[in-house]
């Protein structure tokens, strides 16, 4: 398959890498000038070392001189990405020098606009200042308590629909403010799995209901949501056969038609054990692409292989010159991504 079709798949692919820097000589500044990918995802930690500033993120001095080096490398313009939930999920961290970050259930306890404004500012300032212009934030799920992994782990800003959709607009407009893409995640609501994606199939056919996709429903409807993530659960209800990142039911049906999602999809990490166990990277990203996401957020921090970007790159050739997705498909997501990179003023 010639250079033009491998470029073209690479736009739909953010990658994780390793390395504190980014010289002209390293793995991912090769990808990104061979394969114009459109993005990379940082991280603090590698898990297969589980040190502090073992992967990407050491101080903001460090941050920023990577940022500038990725985006020297990019023809049209780098998504450089994050989890930067606070809490947990928090890759700035105060002990590199970063500003402290409480968690986004900390700020639901509050329940004050204020708060909410502040700590969304705060942030969006701090990515901004190095070099960061998308956050895989906020999360929209519903607090269902100690039972649930993502309410456990303080990441759920409330049980109630209507306050985590008020205090999500209020912390998309403040990362918008400071020219920062920010994505829901995880439809269609991940908030009741007592199962973890990252670590098995997760399935939540007994308790996901209607109310976990109503922050996602009103944010779509007043147009403040340009990026969602799809979550890798299971719901029989939505779909007998397939987990949501691969379900054409619950993205084109469900989200785009359904919903009027016209943004950017994007899938939590197919190397997550809830898919990656059970399918094969052609079959995933047949499936995917097939159902509807637009672009794959490979962040390679689970099982570290050098070669993986590479053969996702191949995957992704086979099964377009073999026909299984068609070309129209891919250029119906790497628009979507183009729109949204041209809004945010992102570009070579």
């Amino acid at each position: 398959m010639n250079q033009s079709i491998e470029s073209l798949l690479g736009k739909l692919i953010i990658a994780g890498f390793r390395g504190t820097d980014a010289p002209p000589s390293s793995p991912i500044a090769k990808f990104i000038q061979n394969y114009d990918l459109a993005g990379v995802i940082l991280y603090d930690v590698d898990t297969g070392l589980g040190n502090l500033g073992s992967l990407n993120i050491q101080s903001p001095e460090q941050v920023l001189k990577l940022t500038n080096q990725l985006q020297s490398y990019a023809n049209d313009g780098l998504l450089i990405s994050i989890d930067q939930e606070g809490g947990q999920v928090n890759r700035l961290q105060i002990e590199y020098g970063f500003p402290a970050c409480p968690s986004w259930n900390s700020i639901g306890n509050q329940n004050d606009n204020n708060v909410t404004k502040d700590f969304a500012k705060t942030m969006a300032q701090n990515l901004q200042r190095h070099g960061i212009n998308l956050n895989y934030a906020p999360v929209l799920d519903l607090d269902y308590g100690e039972t649930s992994i993502i309410s456990h782990a303080e990441r759920c800003f409330s049980s109630d629909p209507k306050k985590v959709a008020n205090h999500a607009q209020l912390f998309i407009d403040s990362l918008k403010k400071q020219g920062i893409i920010s994505c829901g995640k995880h439809f269609p609501g991940q908030g009741s799995a007592t199962d973890d994606t990252h670590k098995s199939y997760t399935d939540m056919s007994k308790t996901w209901t209607k109310k976990d996709v109503l922050p996602f429903d009103s944010l779509i409807q007043s147009g403040d949501l340009d990026m969602i993530m799809i979550a890798h659960t299971f719901d029989s209800k939505l779909d007998s056969e397939y987990p949501a990142s691969m379900s054409k039911k619950i993205i084109s049906d469900y989200l785009r038609d359904d919903l009027g999602f016209s943004g950017v999809i994007i899938c939590d990490d197919p190397s997550m054990k809830a898919i990656s166990d059970h399918y094969s990277l052609e079959e995933t990203f047949e499936q995917m692409l097939n159902a509807g996401v637009d672009l794959f957020c490979l962040g390679n921090n689970l099982n570290y292989d050098p070669n993986y970007i590479p053969n996702c790159m191949k995957a992704l050739r086979n099964i377009v010159s073999d026909g299984k997705v068609k070309k129209s498909r891919i250029h119906d997501a790497i628009q979507r991504i183009d729109v949204l990179k041209r809004k945010f003023n992102i570009h070579g």
